[in-house]
């Protein structure tokens, strides 16, 4: 599981911003100095209010006729200097604080291309993209937020140092009741930031399966499971409804809560004003000076009150995106390079082989095999066999937790990631296609291919034909999120990539599972030709497509059970030949005959005794 925070956290709140300052921030501290300037002049403007007043009473009280002129003008001049900094200042913050966020956005997308995966498969790919949205746009919101903090503070000092000159009494009075205005807000700041952490879990959570409804919309109709789903997601949309009614409940109390405590701060210093003046300290126009200041310091003060609830909220988001950051690949890359221009053979060998899941699942255990260069193994068994994990071994997507995997007769954790995997071909059952033209779908993994070679390449993939028919041919922009291909044409695409990369070894993962008939057809030949050179392991639950194999590797439990070409596998029966016959009509035969071309299931009429057989070799 990617590492973060829990609802609590134990880390003390400065700890996400030093490092969101070292890591990110520092680097425009040019910019920071101009906001820093901005800052003073905001808060100077602002604290000369106080001063300005009490020279302007001064004035009406001397008799002095012109602070009609000076008076109205310095008002206005304070207040466009005040507002023109003041929206500079916030430009500039929003400004650094996007080219962060997009930075640091770049930086998560990049730490889930190269993570670990059994880290990454964790978490939900929705959960994670909440990440990019909710937790940064938080972060982002508090940086802001507490540089307007910072702007708050400079000028309650300006203001304090003009009210000082005033009545330095006073002024202390002031400070000391606006500390206890403020000391109930850590309580509340604490509570916001566990709140927060549930929040973002909870929209994670929505997100994710509000993604996984809709992306099996086809299912959930059939079987009539709208209503259930409807349920479901109705619950977490209540929790988060809770969660948001009392995370903003709690960030709304703040100002109330200051502006409560400052009513009484006022009523205790009009008390203390009577004093002043009754004692000859203080006159009318320092009085009106006081006020004015009190006044200008009320709004930056219930901004400096929130600033707590404002940092433990973001310190939430923040520990989510560090803790991404912070997950480590466990893939060590190796040194072992190829030659320029040079191939691996394809000799592969499997020694003593096991690897545990994260989770304790113990997938494949004592696997020893030897597959020769230009040979094809099939690898066939139950669900949970551990025969893709066989197929994620080989390309280092996870590596061994014990034995070693050979390519050449070295260990593949000798060889660099790059030098490995660009030896290694995959054509899946989930066919990918990517943001681009259907050309650069093809091309994709293989730098310098011409337009001439991914054409050969979409011919032998029998893609040619439906490529031309679109609106732009190989022109034509793919968007996976539009399903404007078919499974078949996705496979297809996806087959002659495999094609063009031209790679020594080939994993093909029920390579044509989506293809009817006559396209499965085309493809088996293409293939065929493809892996007369090459090193080729097969998944294959339709067995069709794997009886020419040299060799038939029976898997259980994680265990190679079986091996053999088919015509040994099913002479010795066991479940090679119990899968076989669950899939091919079997006929009478007379002893020792050679078998017959298989039937398919679709020709079966006794289809109640296939599903039965199913079921038990299923384990149903």
């Amino acid at each position: 599981m990617i590492d973060s925070a829990g609802a609590g956290g134990s880390r003390p709140v400065h700890v996400v911003y030093l490092r969101y300052w070292r890591e990110w921030l520092r680097a425009y501290w040019a910019r920071l100095l101009l906001v820093l300037a901005l800052m003073l002049v905001v808060g100077v403007a602002g604290a000369g209010y106080a001063k300005f007043m009490e020279r302007a009473i001064s004035a009406l009280e001397s008799g002095d006729a012109s602070v009609a002129y000076w008076g109205p003008a310095g008002i206005i001049a304070l207040t466009c200097v005040k507002g023109l900094c003041d929206y500079a200042r916030k430009s500039l913050v929003n400004l650094v604080v996007s080219k962060i966020q997009a930075a640091m956005q770049s930086k998560m997308y990049r730490s889930l291309l190269f993570m670990d995966l059994s880290s990454l498969l964790a978490e939900s790919p929705a959960s994670l993209s909440v990440r990019f949205s909710a937790d940064l746009q938080v972060a982002r919101n508090s940086i802001s937020e507490l540089v307007g903090v910072l702007s708050a503070v400079l000028t309650i000092l300006a203001t304090l140092a003009i009210m000082a000159s005033i009545d330095w009494v006073m002024t202390i009075a002031i400070v000391a009741i606006f500390a206890l205005a403020i000391a109930p807000v850590g309580f509340v700041g604490t509570r916001i930031k566990r709140i927060s952490a549930w929040t973002q879990r909870e929209i994670a959570g929505m997100t994710a399966a509000v993604h996984e409804g809709l992306s099996g919309i086809r299912m959930i109709r059939t079987y009539r499971l709208e209503s259930r789903l409807q349920a479901s997601a109705d619950r977490a949309f209540l929790r988060l409804r809770k969660l948001n009614v009392s995370l903003e409940n709690r960030r709304l109390s703040v100002a109330p809560l200051i502006e409560v405590l400052g009513g009484f701060a006022i009523a205790a210093l009009i008390l203390l004003v009577s004093y002043r003046i009754s004692a000859g300290a203080l006159d009318l126009a320092g009085f009106v000076g006081l006020l004015t200041g009190f006044g200008v310091i009320m709004n930056p003060a219930q901004k400096l009150g929130a600033a707590y609830t404002v940092a433990k909220q973001g310190q939430a988001a923040f520990e989510r995106v560090f803790g991404l950051f912070d997950s480590r690949n466990m893939i060590r890359d190796g040194t072992r390079e190829f030659a320029p221009g040079e191939r691996a053979r394809g000799a592969i060998r499997f020694v003593d082989v096991d690897f545990v899941y994260p989770d304790g699942f113990h997938a494949v255990k004592k696997l020893r095999f030897d597959i020769e260069p230009g040979r094809t193994f099939a690898f066939v068994g139950r669900s949970g066999a551990g025969k893709s994990t066989v197929f994620n071994l080989i390309p280092r997507l996870f590596d061994v937790s014990g034995g070693c995997i050979e390519i050449d007769g070295a260990d593949i954790r000798d060889y660099t990631l790059a030098a490995l995997r660009d030896q290694i071909s995959v054509v899946s059952q989930e066919s990918v296609l990517l943001n681009g033209t259907v050309l650069e779908n093809i091309a994709f993994g293989s730098s310098g291919a011409t337009g001439e070679a991914v054409i050969a390449a979409a011919r032998s993939a029998g893609a040619h034909e439906f490529i031309k028919k679109l609106p732009d041919g190989y022109e034509t922009m793919v968007e996976p999120a539009q399903q404007a291909f078919s499974g078949g044409e996705k496979q297809r695409l996806s087959i002659a990539r495999a094609i063009l990369r031209d790679a020594p070894i080939l994993l093909l993962d029920e390579p044509t599972s989506a293809l009817d008939a006559r396209s499965e057809s085309v493809i088996r030949e293409a293939l065929s030709r493809l892996a007369s050179s090459r090193t080729t392991l097969v998944i294959a639950h339709r067995l069709s497509t794997i009886l020419d194999a040299d060799q038939i590797v029976v898997m259980d439990a994680g265990k190679i059970v079986d091996q053999g070409t088919h015509q040994e596998l099913l002479e010795r029966g066991g479940t090679y030949a119990e899968l076989y016959n669950l899939q091919f009509e079997p006929r009478a035969l007379p002893k020792n005959d050679r078998l017959p071309v298989p039937s398919r299931i679709e020709d079966r009429k006794d289809s109640q005794s296939f599903l039965s057989r199913l079921a038990r070799f299923l384990g149903a």
